[in-house]
């Protein structure tokens, strides 16, 4: 019979090159010196059938089996050995192939090992289990050594019954029930450790029961009251931002309306000041007129106390009734005559001054439309300014103009720790820098500030959690600037048109300079384009380099510049805010300026309207009194010419001295008079003008005063506004930090999610406390207690079923080893039986006669039993085996070998030197002896005893041409003898 059919070796110890040993006989016989490497072939096949010994591969470590080099070759890194099986009749009974290769390689630099069956890689546990199936084990019968023969006889019983154990096929059994006991141990370790975890969870699970129940019941009211408290919260956030939307409005027309006010009031207090200055003049210029006017008065009065004095002089001449009166008519026709002229002249004069008043007033009143008009045109540009303003404000204070991501962490900075504002926030910039930083900076100007990365990874979960945005983050403690080596900072400092590092050009607090040295560190100003382009060059384009007008020169040089059509950024907002801050001021000083110059020019018409009418008034008293003098000369005129019968006229008139002086002291009266009229219509004007002064000035007053309670209220109003606007503000950021501390969420993301109706808001919130109560006098809430409940809940039950499982295993086990017992006690027994039935005959051939059996060494328990050999030789009494000699002791062990193999024929049987010890007869009978098993069993004999050789069918001969490196020489002794005897 031939099994093994085929031997391929390559690396393995000696091996050095690849070597096939192909198996064509039944007896094949393996000889060569000592050290030549014939036992290599037998631990091959040990090895490639998994044995995991070094020592039994006579090697100190699995490294040895490797081939480990020569003087004239480099050792290998890998062992692999291929043995080739002939399974066609089923040795391999779990293999359905009719041949069978079994592989394995080792592999030195990972000591690790992979096995193969027909060429698909398998675990080492079915490399033994299907060598267990055919016996080729190295303490089977397979592969027998001369040291196994002669310890055979010499070993203890119980070793001894390996042998029978292998024969029997009991070591397959042998070695399930060493499984399966030590599946049981295992199996009970589990059980004792499942028993004790369980303990341990029994000892839990109330506690956490508990705990459960008690989360559960917080849980339950928490998300009632998140329902309806978020709810609750939602609606008062939108009816706070209403509120404050509302007051905002209301805030800037109130604002509207102090202001005005606040101009009206200013106006009118000038025009009292202006009124009350103008009085004092007018006081000033009516004294000099009252003593002008009784200077004058006590002039006429002289003047007619002189002319009663000349009249009565006159009357003393002795002039008759009729001269006398002809006398006096012509002295009062020349006074009448003189009165007319006079009264002509001022009403030429009055005419005049009239005209020219009324052309003043029309001038004044021309000018104060145009001032009107021009200060109209200002108040519209300063509403609008003021309106613009209040927009600014509102969207700086709101953050409206920040993105979703950056206004949500900056309204609730008071629930994230560690949060300290945006960069725009913390820099100032100098206006000479405006336009350079804010190109550069116009990116970054939302960027967030915070403490440390710990800080900002929270805030970013915030974000997260409530889909609210994203920003960009500046962690104090992370940031890392790049700053420019010092000589190149040298090179460019001495540049044309330097001006400035930018991170060193705006101020800051120095706990935050790192932010701009992180952001502009690197960021070169200078004065225009062409010092760009050269510090560019300079730097070899490695720098972002920027003009004061803010043109760029980027890494790499690109350029950017132009004009920009709106500079929509949020450093010019601020920018912004204070130029028209400042061109408000300029607009109400302007308009304070202009209004001075109407109410001045007022002041001049009404003045001049008060002359016209005096005038108008003068005119007509002058016209009646022409009127008066006229009717009276008539009068003079019609008495002289009943008289005298002539008419009287200037030429006709004759004067005494008397009538002269007379005369004269008329003319000089008339002339008072006139200028004494003068003096009081001046007067009647700066009376009229300060009796309407007054009048106006106790209306200012009144009005003022007024205006004054009215600018209070509004001012109250305003400031109630604005301690309304401020308790929404904080009640609206007091609800949101609220949501966002109690429920992490944002105002957003709250009023995204469905809401909770709120019909009865009192009793909503009276279960918001009572809800609130009985959440505080839970205690501690331990809320993964539910889930801990839950698990080890879980767990408990999970144990307490492996228990059942564990406990079913350990009886299956139980029952399995039993029927394993059972089965070996019959199958070993059989065994000892058909050997002891073969070998007296193969004891009596192999020794020429006498008797041999096998004993129990405790024939009452079977499994663990010993195993024992009494033997009788021919001629010879045997008490004991240790008394034979050594080919004694060999022939005993053959016998027994022998008669095994009877009884149960193995394929292939390994013998190794074993007929070393035998004489020469007994080899000879030894090697004809194993010819009446080939048949059913292949032989491969490792021998030095030419008896065995000459049996062989075919010899292999190993021999070391190199050191160290085997090589094998096949002769086919079978032909050999066939042309022997054909010769």
């Amino acid at each position: 019979m031939i099994f093994i059919k085929r031997i391929e070796a390559f690396g393995f110890k000696s091996f050095a090159e690849p070597t096939t040993l192909n198996f064509d006989f039944a007896m094949t016989g393996i000889v060569g010196p000592n050290g030549s490497g014939k036992s290599n072939i037998t631990d091959a096949i040990m090895w490639a059938l998994g044995e995991q010994s070094s020592k039994s591969l006579r090697g100190d470590s699995m490294e040895d089996i490797v081939f480990s080099g020569s003087s004239d070759r480099k050792p290998l890194n890998m062992a692999e050995v291929t043995l080739v099986f002939d399974n066609s009749t089923r040795a391999f009974s779990s293999l359905d192939y009719n041949e069978v290769s079994i592989t394995r390689k080792f592999f030195k630099l990972t000591k690790e090992s992979e096995y193969y069956i027909n060429g698909s890689k398998v675990r080492l546990k079915d490399i033994q289990d299907i060598a267990l199936e055919t016996g080729l084990t190295k303490s089977s019968l397979a592969i027998i050594s001369q040291g196994s023969i002669s310890s055979f006889v010499e070993s203890s019983p119980e070793q001894r019954r390996r042998l029978f154990d292998e024969a029997a096929g009991v070591a397959r059994y042998k070695k399930r029930k060493e499984e399966a006991i030590r599946k049981l141990l295992r199996s009970q370790d589990n059980l004792d450790r499942i028993n004790d975890i369980i303990n341990e969870i029994e000892r839990k699970l109330p506690s956490l029961k508990r705990q459960s129940k008690k989360a559960s019941e917080y849980q339950t009211k928490f998300d009632e009251l998140k329902q309806i408290e978020v709810a609750v919260l939602v609606k008062d956030i939108q009816l706070y931002k209403k509120r404050i939307l509302e007051i905002s409005e209301e805030k800037v027309e109130m604002k509207t309306q102090i202001s005005s006010l606040e101009k009206a009031i200013q106006s009118r207090s000038e025009e009292f000041n202006n009124i009350n200055k103008s009085s004092f003049e007018n006081e000033r210029e009516l004294s000099k007129l009252n003593k002008e006017f009784t200077k004058i008065v006590d002039e006429i009065g002289q003047l007619k106390v002189s002319r009663i004095s000349l009249e009565s002089k006159k009357s003393k001449v002795d002039i008759d009734d009729k001269e006398f009166r002809i006398s006096d008519l012509k002295n009062k026709a020349k006074e009448l005559e003189i009165k007319l002229n006079s009264e002509e002249q001022k009403l030429g004069k009055l005419l005049a001054d009239k005209v020219e008043k009324r052309n003043a007033l029309e001038d004044f009143s021309k000018q104060r439309f145009e001032l009107n008009k021009k200060l109209d045109l200002l108040r519209k540009e300063n509403a609008r300014i003021e309106s613009t303003l209040e927009n600014l404000y509102a969207r700086k204070n709101s953050n409206d103009n920040l993105f979703e991501g950056v206004r949500n962490i900056l309204e609730n900075k008071k629930v994230l720790a560690g949060i300290i504002g945006t960069v725009q926030e913390l820099i100032n910039v100098d206006k000479q820098y405006e336009n350079a930083i804010a190109s550069v900076v116009q990116n970054s100007l939302q960027n967030v500030v915070a403490r440390n990365s710990a800080d900002v990874k929270a805030a970013i979960e915030f974000l997260k959690s409530n889909k609210a945005g994203y920003a960009t983050f500046l962690p104090l403690d992370t940031l890392r600037a790049n700053y420019i080596k010092s000589d190149m900072r040298f090179a460019i400092q001495k540049a044309k048109g330097f001006v400035g590092f930018a991170n060193e050009l705006i101020k800051i607090e120095k706990k935050y300079q790192v932010v701009l040295d992180y952001l502009l560190a690197t960021y070169i100003v200078v004065d225009k384009y062409d010092d760009a382009i050269e510090v560019a060059k300079l730097t070899n384009y490695k720098f972002n380099i920027v003009t004061l007008d803010g043109e760029r020169v980027l890494p790499h040089g690109a350029i950017v510049g132009g004009s920009r059509k709106q500079k929509n950024n949020l450093l010019n907002e601020s920018m912004r805010i204070s130029e028209l801050e400042e061109k408000k001021n300029i607009l109400d000083s302007n308009e304070l300026d202009l209004q001075g110059q109407v109410n001045s020019l007022s002041d001049h018409i009404e003045q001049s309207r008060e002359e016209i009418a005096e005038i108008q008034t003068a005119i007509g008293s002058a016209k009646a009194a022409t009127e008066q003098i006229e009717k009276s000369q008539a009068d003079i005129r019609e008495e002289y010419r009943v008289l005298t019968g002539k008419e009287l006229d200037g030429g006709e008139q004759e004067f005494q001295s008397l009538d002269e002086q007379i005369i004269k002291i008329i003319e000089q009266v008339t002339d008072c008079e006139a200028r004494k009229e003068e003096i009081q219509q001046q007067m009647n004007v700066i009376r009229s003008l300060k009796d309407k002064s007054n009048e106006r000035q106790n209306k200012l007053h009144s009005t003022i005063d007024e205006d004054r309670r009215m600018l209070s209220a509004m001012k109250d109003k305003y400031a109630n506004l604005n301690a309304d606007s401020m308790l929404m503000f904080e009640k609206q950021s007091s609800a949101s930090e609220r949501l966002a501390q109690n429920y992490n969420l944002t105002f957003e993301s709250a009023i995204s999610i469905e809401q909770t109706n709120v019909d009865n808001e009192e009793q909503t919130r009276d279960r918001i406390n009572l809800l609130r109560q009985e959440i505080k006098s839970l205690g501690n809430i331990n809320l993964d207690a539910i889930q801990e409940f839950k698990e080890e809940n879980e767990r408990y039950e999970h144990y307490v079923e492996q228990t059942n499982d564990v406990i079913e295993s350990i009886n299956n086990l139980k029952e399995a080893i039993n029927d394993m017992d059972e089965q070996m006690v019959v199958q070993f027994k059989k065994i000892i039986k058909d050997v002891n039935g073969a070998l007296p005959n193969t004891f009596a051939t192999l020794f020429g006669g006498g008797t041999a059996n096998i004993v129990y060494t405790n024939p009452d328990d079977i499994l663990n039993s010993g195993i024992d050999i009494k033997i009788s030789p021919p001629g010879k009494k045997i008490s004991n085996l240790n008394l034979l000699s050594g080919g004694e002791k060999s022939m005993v062990a053959l016998s027994v070998l022998f008669s095994i193999l009877k009884v149960k024929p193995i394929p292939l049987v390994i013998l190794d030197e074993v007929e070393a010890p035998l004489d020469i007869a007994n080899v000879e009978r030894f090697a004809k002896y194993i010819k009446t098993f080939i048949n059913e069993t292949q032989f491969m004999i490792v021998t030095h005893r030419i008896g065995t050789m000459e049996n062989c069918d075919i010899l292999f001969g190993a021999t070391m041409q190199q050191k160290g490196i085997t090589k094998l020489v096949q002769i086919k002794l079978i032909e050999a003898k066939k042309i022997s005897n054909a010769s």
